[in-house]
Order: structure tokens, then C-alpha cells, then sequence
């Protein structure tokens, strides 16, 4: 069996799960993440086509073993979008989750929930994911003592099925052959990604998501206006002191960072597009349409600036 996976749907694994583990948050305070795979199989192989965040473990310092609390909005995720998929002639293939910071292998719980999955498909693989794994390009010992193993050009995750479903969560299980499309190499795989981990953990926030782009945005379009204020400012401040000779020159240097100041917005409003993909799916109903709307105000703020830097140029006759 391999396992085939897209560019698009590794990353949305990767996001999910860093976006709950990462440098920004203390490592005692990182969560598992867990979701599923959509797709289809082609004789034993598995094409996967969608991955979807669904939840997040809670954090409980004091608990012995991982606390993973499905809510009533879990449960409807996963019917909706199984449904769905349904419709689109593919069904759920497997599910994955994060091992932040820890080896990845299948715990009793990992095997348990494998179990269901890959009882009502045969063929269902389960994914376990490890940032740190991506990051640092190292296995972890198997036990306390024994040295790591350098990798190289490793995706930061293992894919595993059981052996035999009939022995229930005693079953032992073994790893599985995979193919991530869309880079040219393992080494550009890795490069890639972890560049990604970075706009991940500056701009993908576990909480107040929506109140980070709001304020982004806002001051992203503040900004803006300040810097047309500013201009104008300026090009009077000139022709007061019979300088209008430099008002050319002083309106093209101001243009031009203008310009160069919303490229770089351009770059994180994209990436804010992007990961609104990554949202767990009880999240989008509510966050993705007020991502749209701040957005569309920073696209309508942009639209408008080609005129008022020509009302700039008329009012000071050049």
C-alpha cells in the first residue's frame, strides 16, 4: 500500500497542529490536534484529496492520559463532511492527529480510535504528526538514554495501520509506504515547510483569530490613510515654502513606498486567505465570513487609491 498526499493537504496538517504547538506558546501549554482525511482508494493504495482539522485536545496538566473531549459540533463535522464527500463519489480514508514534542507511534488510545476507522474501511490509515520531528530532522529515542537518529529530508510525520483488526486494541501495527506531491524533493519538502512554520506561528493564533486579522486589517487600512494624509501634509508644507519644484519628485518617492507598504500587506492578506483552510471546522461558519468582510474592506480601501493619488496630483497641478 502508499499512501498519496497532496501539497495542500499536508500543509492544513501541518497548520492545525502548530497552530496549537509552536515557539509563541509554552511547551507545557501544547495540544494535540486531531482530524480526518478524505479521498479514495485505487486497489490497495489511498488517495487522499482533504484533510480537515476537527479539535483539539484540553489542556489538563493533572490528567494521566490525554483528554480528548468530542463535542456535539465534532460529531456533526464529521457526518457533514463524510456526507459530503459521499456526494463526490469519495468517503473518509483515515484520520491523523499530533504527537507535539513526543515520538510518534500509536499509544493504546491511537490504536483504539484507528480501530473504528479502519473497521468500517479496511483500508483507512492513521497519521501521526511531530513539529518538532519537521523542525529538528531527528527520531527520538525509544527509550530515555538511548541516542536520536538524525533524518534527513523527513515531513515530520509516520503513517500507521493495524495488523490485524480482529485482535481489537490488542492489535500491533506497522508503518505504511507514502508520496506527499507537489515539491520537487524531500530536502525542498522540509526547506519549504518550515518557512511555512513560521507565517504559521506568527499569523495563525490558537485564540482570538478573528481579532487578529480585525486588527491587522485595521491597521493595515489606518496606516494607509495616514500615509495619503501625510503626502498631502507634505506636498503643502513645500509649496508654502516655494519649493512646488520638488512636488514631482517628493510625490513619486511617496507613491512608491505606498506601493511597496501594501505588497507587503499583500503577501499576509494572502496568507490570511490561505489559512482560513486550516480553521477546525466548527470554526468556519463563524470565522471565515468575518474574515471576508475585513478583508473586502482592505480590497475596497486599496481600490480607491489609484483616484486619490490623481486627486493629489490635480489639486497640486501636476
Amino acid at each position: 500500500m502508499t499512501v498519496f498526499i497532496p501539497k495542500e493537504v499536508y500543509l492544513t496538517v501541518v497548520a492545525a497542529c502548530v497552530r496549537y504547538a509552536n515557539k509563541r506558546i509554552d511547551i507545557d501549554d501544547w495540544l494535540e490536534v486531531s482530524g480526518i482525511f478524505i479521498g479514495k482508494n485505487e486497489g490497495e493504495d489511498v488517495y487522499i484529496t482533504k484533510s480537515y482539522p476537527i479539535m483539539h485536545q484540553e489542556l489538563d496538566k493533572d490528567a494521566v492520559i490525554d483528554q480528548y473531549k468530542w463535542s456535539d459540533e465534532d460529531y456533526e463535522a464529521l457526518y457533514v463532511i463524510d456526507d459530503e464527500a459521499f456526494s463526490n463519489g469519495e468517503f473518509t480514508v483515515g484520520w491523523w492527529h499530533s504527537h507535539p514534542g513526543f515520538k510518534i507511534m500509536m499509544s493504546h488510545i491511537d490504536i483504539k480510535t484507528t480501530l473504528s476507522y479502519q473497521t468500517n474501511n479496511a483500508l483507512a490509515v492513521s497519521l501521526v504528526f511531530n513539529p518538532e520531528r519537521l523542525v529538528r530532522q531527528i527520531e527520538l529515542a525509544e527509550k530515555k538514554g538511548d541516542p536520536v537518529k538524525q533524518l534527513e529530508g523527513d515531513p515530520g510525520f509516520k503513517i500507521f495501520r493495524l495488523d490485524d483488526v480482529n485482535k481489537g486494541i490488542q492489535a500491533s501495527y506497522h508503518t505504511v509506504d507514502y508520496v506527499v506531491k507537489g515539491f520537487d524533493s524531500n530536502e525542498q519538502l522540509v526547506t519549504l515547510t518550515q518557512k511555512f512554520l513560521i507565517d504559521i506561528t506568527n499569523m495563525f493564533p490558537k485564540e482570538n483569530i478573528f481579532e487578529t486579522y480585525e486588527k491587522f486589517i485595521t491597521d493595515r487600512i489606518n496606516e494607509l490613510n495616514s500615509r495619503l494624509q501625510g503626502i498631502e501634509e507634505y506636498l503643502n508644507t513645500l509649496t508654502r515654502k516655494g519649493e512646488s519644484h520638488r512636488v514631482v519628485e517628493v510625490l513619486n518617492s511617496q507613491t512608491r513606498d505606498i506601493r511597496k507598504f501594501i505588497a507587503e500587506t499583500f503577501i499576509k492578506v494572502e496568507n490570511i486567505k490561505q489559512f482560513k483552510n486550516y480553521l477546525e471546522y466548527k470554526e468556519r461558519s463563524t470565522i471565515v465570513p468575518k474574515v471576508e468582510t475585513i478583508l473586502a474592506e482592505w480590497d475596497e480601501t486599496v481600490s480607491q487609491l489609484n483616484a486619490k493619488l490623481t486627486a493629489i496630483a490635480k489639486k497640486f497641478a501636476i
